[in-house]
């Protein structure tokens, strides 16, 4: 499962064909993206951590009011991981 307008991540090249459904790929903005990097220890070893809680998301929140601010530092590659803006702020 993935979030609307979420990426999935391949990892390693699976045998034979992998089926997608593009239409509803497409429709909910959803983003495949390939990689070959690592082994398959790796891969192992990297689903082991985030079963385990060691992998956190890192994000930050910040007030409506402050959205020009969060552009700007978003468009200048400040923001590290991600920003949730808080309406109730």
């Amino acid at each position: 499962m993935v979030r609307r307008g979420g990426t999935v991540s391949l990892n390693g090249l699976p045998p034979g064909t992998f089926p997608l459904d593009i239409f509803g790929m497409v429709l909910n903005g959803i983003t495949v993206r390939g990689s070959i990097v690592g082994t398959r220890l790796d891969l192992q070893e990297s689903l082991q951590f985030a079963a385990e809680g060691k992998v956190a998301a890192t994000v930050s929140t910040d007030r409506l009011e402050n959205i020009n601010d969060v552009f700007a530092r978003m468009h200048a590659g400040t923001i590290e991981g991600r920003v949730v803006l808080d309406f109730a702020a």
